[in-house]
């Protein structure tokens, strides 16, 4: 790190911002600038018309002296002023390569189990834990033995890198992408066995002594149950759905048979009406003489006086069957 800071203070600045090169435009005598300082510096220079003596119209305009703010080596500018300075293409790659590295420098990560009023720069980043560590961090709480052994650990600005080259957003919507532990915000890495439970590496600390396994080989040993565990839920749910397609079938069947009694009852009804009119149309049309009826039909009388209870008997089946 402290080689780096060394590289970014050797970088060369503009001699007239002291700032970092912005579009840098070298004059005649190798001297470089900005073009917007040099620009700025050209402002203040006075126009000086060019020699007609030679005839040659072509070279007839207004020409512009200026003096190189460094040596005060004269430089005379064409039409278009500072914009026709050639560029310093060496000198700008220096420079992006120079933002690069600031970049890279500002965006490194810090420790993401340290607290938050004195976190230190992250060096590791756990691609298991999806955790950055610092030094000292990865010492006490991610030491490359037991479950841990198995991790990958790479420099945090090697993950910097691979998460700009893949098109990825940030760390942070990486690890919200994974089931994090409430109360310390860090993915679940880790599975304590006595407790039976997945836990980040900040909850470490809270469980001493304890057994631990990384999650990936926990639940790798606990999947073939589940999957078990499923089989036999989705059998139980098919086993669900044959019965409740057995009972709308009983259902269905029970409803068509009760349809089937009411139009036998409302059938044997207009039947026993039909039968009962009849029987009453007959004997209003004999002679209305008591003396011959109680004689020489005594039976009909009968009939139609037992057939009464029948038809009211037959008429509140229908009622109660309609409603």
């Amino acid at each position: 790190m402290a080689e780096s800071k060394q590289n970014l203070d050797d970088v060369p600045t503009c001699s007239i911002c002291m700032e970092t090169f912005r579009k840098p435009v070298m004059l005649p005598c190798q001297h470089s600038f900005c073009m917007e300082c040099i620009g700025l510096h050209a402002d203040k220079s006075k126009p000086v018309q060019t020699d007609k003596t030679s005839g040659n119209t072509g070279n007839e305009g207004i020409h512009q002296l200026i003096a190189c703010p460094v040596c005060r080596a004269p430089t005379s500018l064409k039409r278009e002023g500072v914009a026709g300075l050639p560029l310093n293409f060496h000198l700008a790659e220096i420079v992006e390569k120079f933002s690069s590295a600031v970049k890279v420098e500002d965006d490194t990560p810090y420790c993401s189990l340290c607290e938050e009023d004195n976190q230190a720069k992250a060096v590791k980043f756990c691609t298991t834990c999806a955790v950055f560590y610092c030094q000292e961090c990865l010492a006490n709480c991610h030491p490359m033995r037991g479950a841990l052994k198995r991790h990958q650990l790479i420099s945090s600005l090697e993950y910097l890198s691979q998460e700009t080259s893949q098109g990825q957003v940030s760390r942070d919507r990486q690890s919200t992408q994974q089931p994090s532990c409430a109360r310390h915000g860090q993915p679940f890495g880790l599975y304590c066995v006595p407790c039976g439970m997945v836990i980040c590496m900040g909850c470490v600390v809270e469980h001493p002594g304890h057994t631990m396994q990384d999650i990936k080989s926990a639940a790798a040993k606990v999947k073939p149950a589940i999957l078990n565990k499923t089989s036999e839920l989705e059998k139980v749910l098919q086993e669900t759905k044959e019965s409740m397609s057995g009972v709308m079938r009983l259902q269905n069947k029970i409803q068509e048979n009760q349809e089937l009694r009411n139009r036998e009852v409302e059938e044997a009804y207009s039947a026993a009406v039909e039968a009962l009119q009849n029987l009453e149309a007959t004997l209003l049309t004999w002679p209305k003489k008591p003396a011959i009826q109680r004689v020489m039909y005594p039976p009909l009388a009968e009939d139609l006086k037992s057939t009464q209870p029948l038809l009211k008997s037959l008429h509140i089946s229908y009622t109660v069957t309609s409603a």
